[in-house]
């Protein structure tokens, strides 16, 4: 009798299995709708992470550009004994400060004053201001930290200011105004927020709020957002100066400025 001693099994197309490998029957639907869903969860982690990323880079700008200012103020104060001139608007008893329009990059970058100080003129401009253009621009007269003569070294205490730090405002009947600017442009659009912290949101119009609203004439012009400035019995730092920022990252505002905001 004879004893069988192997069987060898042929595979399809002549190929062997191989233990552990996967048949070809391909993904079930189950498996397809599995592996949809992690991508989604992933996909859904990393823009969530990427938007706290670029919340955290854009304060980070902000709060650096911040202490460069605040530096530079205080340079200037230390030099003239006092800080730089505001926007002061005397009306009497409804008088107010302009923080947004403010000739803070004038006076801490420093002009040159012709014609027996009728004109003043910065470093980098061809363009001058007239002192009626300064008054109905600054409700002054002229900039303290200004030299007569073309040649003579000006006090200047900002460094390495890049185009993008700088806005051009355009005032109808005036001419341009050099704005100093936050890194964050302001927002044209409306957002829900809780403005009373008791959990209503209200809905918010930014462009009718806008630091320029009011005076900017364009959309690109209210995109600007200044660095506001009050050294006129400003509120939080009394014997000194208020500096600050308005930020909106989208749907969240901040103030980012020399004092604790509320």
């Amino acid at each position: 009798m004879k004893t069988l001693t192997h069987i060898a099994v042929r595979h399809p197309a002549g190929r062997r299995a191989r233990p552990g490998r996967r048949s070809d029957r391909g993904f079930s639907l189950i498996e397809l709708l599995t592996v949809i869903s992690i991508i989604g969860i992933l996909a859904a982690i990393g823009a969530g992470l990427a938007g706290v990323a670029s919340k955290k880079s854009k304060e980070g700008a902000t709060k650096a550009e911040r202490d460069k200012l605040i530096t530079a103020i205080e340079q200037y104060r230390a030099d003239f004994n006092q800080y730089p001139p505001d926007n002061f608007v005397n009306a009497g008893a409804a008088s107010f400060v302009n923080a947004a329009v403010n000739p803070l990059y004038y006076e801490l970058s420093g002009t040159v004053s012709s014609q027996q100080g009728r004109y003043y003129q910065l470093a980098d401009h061809n363009e001058q201001l007239s002192v009626a253009q300064i008054q109905t621009l600054f409700h002054r007269r002229g900039f303290l930290n200004s030299t007569e003569a073309p040649d003579k070294p000006r006090k200047g205490y900002l460094q390495d200011v890049k185009a993008r730090q700088l806005g051009e405002l355009e005032v109808t009947g005036v001419g341009h105004v050099d704005l100093l600017l936050a890194p964050v442009a302001w927002p044209l659009k409306s957002v829900r927020v809780d403005l009373n912290g008791d959990g209503a949101a209200e809905e918010v119009d930014l462009k009718a709020v806008a630091p320029l609203a009011g005076v900017a004439t364009t959309d690109s012009q209210l995109r600007l957002n200044p660095w506001q400035y009050v050294s006129t019995n400003p509120t939080n730092n009394l014997t000194s100066f208020d500096l600050w920022s308005d930020v909106w990252i989208g749907r969240q505002h901040q103030i980012i400025g020399n004092f604790q905001s509320q």
